[in-house]
């Protein structure tokens, strides 16, 4: 029997190391974004680049670049006329100015994000609402021009989206990938996996079943302190008082804890 089980640990984790690599090569594989519509006539394309986002200050870091249509250029390439893209609403000023006479670069623009870090590794996040405007200034005044927006996802470990019916404001969606949310569920049970083990040999060793070792005590000092090391490694670093310390962490701590008293209590009542 315990032959038995040995496989069949051996297995699960086998099993589990084949699931989560398979499912971070096929990520890696699906890089490539969607290709961009063309610029519409007579305006821009605004492409919104996702670098970066912070759940926990519910913030988007994104850098705005423009593709202009031909009629927005003159013979070698260049803006006839200085472009202003305002991105509302925004964290900071929300707008990206390409002067004229000059080829569209990219500027940073922070967007506000809604969504809850405190739910990783399933949270989930949106900057709903966003208005983009467009105008073009050829010494003369500034006029609007036609606006359609693309988003490329540049975050590693998260899939970004958007959300644009071509009536209204968009909305940029944004999820941790399934790679990552596996990766971040094994190290969970990683973490569960210490608790129950220690328990098992506390108990058994409490009843009598198993002689009392003191190097035991080192091992179980050991599991405790190996527990903030692995919650450290979760990926996308979710603050302290995220709903997996209350779920998990705590309780890891606390069985472990409460392996080393019944530990402790065996020798108590072993000893001479």
């Amino acid at each position: 029997m315990t032959r038995t089980r040995s496989i069949a640990i051996l297995a699960l984790v086998a099993v589990a190391y084949v699931a989560i690599t398979t499912l971070y090569l096929l990520g890696a594989r699906d890089v490539a974004d969607e290709d961009a519509p063309p610029p519409p006539s007579g305006g821009v394309l605004v492409s919104l680049d996702l670098d970066g986002l912070r759940g926990e200050t519910y913030s988007l870091e994104t850098r705005v670049s423009i593709e202009p249509d031909a009629a927005l250029l003159d013979s070698t390439g260049e803006l006839t006329g200085a472009v202003t893209v305002e991105v509302r609403p925004a964290a900071n000023t929300g707008t990206a100015t390409f002067a004229q006479g000059t080829r569209a670069g990219s500027a940073p623009v922070t967007l506000y994000l809604d969504g809850d870090i405190r739910q990783w590794p399933f949270d989930r996040y949106e900057a709903a609402g966003l208005t983009v405007v467009a105008t073009i200034d050829d010494g003369t005044g500034r006029t609007t021009v036609p606006v359609a927006v693309t988003v490329t996802d540049s975050m590693p470990s998260w899939v970004a989206g958007l959300v644009d019916d071509g009536t209204g404001p968009v909305t940029i969606t944004a999820e941790r990938t399934t790679e990552t949310v596996a990766f971040a569920v094994v190290l969970c049970l990683v973490l569960v996996a210490l608790p129950v083990l220690t328990l098992f040999v506390s108990v058994a060793t409490l009843l009598g079943r198993k002689q009392f070792l003191p190097p035991i005590v080192t091992w179980f000092a050991v599991m405790l302190f190996a527990v903030l090391p692995i919650r450290n490694l979760f990926p996308g670093a979710p603050p302290l008082g995220s709903r997996v310390d209350y779920v998990v962490v705590l309780w890891v701590v606390f069985g472990l804890a409460v392996s080393l008293v019944l530990y402790v209590t065996a020798w108590w009542r072993q000893g001479p």
